[in-house]
């Protein structure tokens, strides 16, 4: 009786410290996620200037756009996982749905698709536990449920368009130059005068269509079975781009310096503002249904160089472990 009891505490240990190390059998799995973005830049946007940490309190939720997402996870420790992303996010901006009446005023709009490749390592603050993989396995206490944070990088593409008109196409931004670039048709710098102000400025060079983005967030995970498994992840991605939306910082008014603008689009899409109306106090009344004079080259505001751009993601993740050696199977089961 002894003998055989001793037998079954042998046994039960050498199964428990092997379900310990069950994920050393299935490190791999791929990802499919489908989501929301939410994009943080100078368009759009809510009532109040907006915070430039995940940026709850500016959030737009007419113009969150779908998310989808595949890649593929590596458990290389208790604690640590690497993960390869491939991203498509549809994201815009609208200055007509933001809860504040000079963001409205300026009107301007855009919509983009981001074509990223990331990655990203993740730390599990609750440890994910394997499955148990025999008779033994229950001893173990096993608990389906984890969650990590995570930090990543990675480049992406983007292509900014708006509509010319209500029912018109969609045009790319960049070849318009819309804040000057094209002023010297090579794309130098232009020097010119404020006419209000007396300053000395230049136009921005054309801005590149790829850009780098570092990833931050956090996510749970929950294990249907050995093989599948359920997550949610929400992160922010912070980029090197203040241009994701074609807005930077000043207006260019090419025409006032008897310069022919690149393209026939560009004096549309550069300056679409509406006039506000303000009482004898100053304060906004309401907004005027027409422009009356076009903005001035070197006015503020169209855009604030002070920040980049952001998005951030809101996955619904499902992984399926694939592959593993069988080298730490175990004898028991």
């Amino acid at each position: 009786m002894k003998r055989l009891t001793l037998a079954f505490i042998i046994l039960a240990v050498l199964s428990i410290s092997l379900s310990a190390q069950s994920w050393k059998r299935n490190p791999s799995s791929i990802i499919y996620g489908n989501g929301t973005n939410h994009f943080m830049g100078d368009l759009g946007g809510g009532k109040k200037v907006a915070a430039h940490f995940m940026g709850i309190r500016d959030l737009d939720y007419q113009v969150t756009r779908p998310t989808w997402q595949v890649g593929y996870r590596y458990r290389f420790h208790d604690y640590f996982t690497f993960r390869i992303n491939y991203t498509y996010a549809l994201i815009s901006g609208k200055d007509g749905a933001s809860g504040s009446l000079d963001r409205q005023a300026r009107n301007l709009s855009f919509r983009s698709g981001i074509y990223e490749l990331s990655t990203q390592v993740e730390y599990y603050f609750v440890k994910e536990k394997g499955a148990a993989k025999s008779s033994f396995g229950s001893l173990k206490g096993f608990t389906p449920l984890s969650a990590y944070v995570f930090i990543g990088g990675g480049a992406f593409y983007y292509n900014p368009k708006a509509k010319y008109g209500e029912d018109g196409d969609w045009i790319a931004l960049q070849p318009l130059g819309t804040e000057g670039q094209f002023a010297n048709p090579d794309g130098s710098p232009y020097i010119y005068t404020n006419s209000r102000t007396g300053e000395i400025l230049t136009t921005p060079k054309p801005y590149k269509r790829v850009a780098a983005m570092i990833s931050m967030g956090i996510g749970i995970k929950y294990d249907l079975n050995k093989l599948w498994s359920l997550g949610f992840e929400l992160s922010n991605r912070y980029t090197s781009s203040d241009w994701i939306d074609d807005t930077h910082d000043r207006y260019f008014n090419y025409a006032e310096f008897g310069l022919t603008p690149p393209n026939q689009y560009t004096s549309y899409f550069a300056d679409r503002h509406y006039d506000l109306i303000y009482d004898t106090d100053g304060n906004i009344l309401e907004i005027a249904p027409t422009q009356t004079n076009p903005m001035y080259s070197g006015k503020t505001m169209r855009g604030d160089p002070d920040f980049n751009d952001a998005y951030i993601l809101a996955m619904i993740t499902v992984y399926y472990k694939i592959g593993g050696s069988s080298k730490a199977k175990p004898k028991y089961r």
